[in-house]
């Protein structure tokens, strides 16, 4: 697929549906791109923190890429995840995921080495698809605090300069990224990554934007993005302020809120991976009255 050149771009990480027997459920997800065809949604990220990623072995990854694939009829871009601190094992796994349909390959800033440069040298130029770096060095974490800085704000900017680097997600810690912005070039993409600091991460410089809450309202993550782009901030704020809500409500609830929101908007999700327990009926209540308020008709 040919990559998009205009922003904003706005993404989800797609959650995983299993089914009861806790395989996963590929009729699912065919059904539930369907319907995020038909939105603002400007494409999937596949082997996320939200598609329980750490509870996929590598042929179910690489064959929900090919599921979606399949699904999304030419449209919508894929960015599919990897996640390792091995040169060798990025490679070989970008090459994989991108075989099997991956427009971008998203690569976490690794966790395992303090080389983030010699990482970065060696992998980006020999990925199988442009990358798009993630800082994020605790996915799950982002009700507890501001989260560790990766990797230096001049050497991310530098990072993001190279040649078949696409973009850069940010993290939730916007005092630090605030710096990073300054150093990447504008020739490159620079996404929120939080529905509760979508605008303030736009008022950075932010032109598109990777977050859960895009799977539940992804055309006013879409708007918020665009509105505050084109210098309209009053508008943008008041599509922010409905958000904080259900942002908290489900994303406190880590893949069992987020599954349990698309469910009560009709979508098939199922349970976490076991032993991952889903939501119980004070949390799915309390999730639903946070989708009536900002607007959500939902499902019982």
């Amino acid at each position: 697929m040919t990559l998009p050149h205009e922003d904003p771009i706005v993404l989800a990480p797609s959650p995983t549906p299993f089914q009861k027997d806790d395989t996963v459920d590929h009729g699912a997800i065919e059904k539930n791109i369907g319907r995020w065809l038909k939105t603002s949604l400007s494409g999937f990220i596949l082997n996320s923190e939200n598609g329980e990623e750490s509870f996929l072995s590598e042929v179910e990854r690489i064959e929900i890429v090919r599921t979606v694939q399949r699904a999304r009829c030419g449209q919508k871009l894929i960015v599919a995840g990897v996640d390792s601190p091995s040169v060798t094992e990025s490679l070989r796994l970008g090459e994989a995921l991108v075989a099997a349909g991956a427009d971008l390959l998203r690569v976490r800033i690794p966790r395992l080495t303090s080389n983030v440069r010699g990482y970065f040298e060696q992998v980006i130029p020999r990925a199988a698809a442009p990358v798009v770096v993630i800082h994020q060095m605790a996915p799950g974490t982002f009700l507890s605090g501001s989260s560790r800085v990766g990797a230096a704000a001049e050497l991310l900017g530098e990072i993001v300069s190279m040649d078949n680097v696409f973009g850069y997600i940010t993290s939730d810690n916007l005092r630090f990224e605030a710096r990073v912005r300054c150093f990447v070039p504008t020739t490159k993409r620079f996404w929120a990554a939080n529905g509760s600091l979508l605008l303030s991460t736009a008022v950075l410089g932010a032109n598109g934007a990777s977050l859960m809450l895009a799977n539940v309202f992804p055309q006013e993550c879409h708007d918020v993005i665009g509105l505050a782009m084109s210098g309209q901030l009053d508008a943008a704020r008041a599509i922010q302020l409905r958000l904080v809500e259900p942002d908290w409500q489900i994303l406190s609830r880590g893949a069992a809120g987020v599954k349990a929101a698309l469910q009560l908007l009709g979508f098939e999700m199922g349970a976490p991976r076991s032993p991952v327990p889903g939501c119980g009926a004070k949390d799915i209540a309390q999730i639903s009255a946070a989708l009536v308020s900002a607007g959500c008709e939902v499902g019982q």
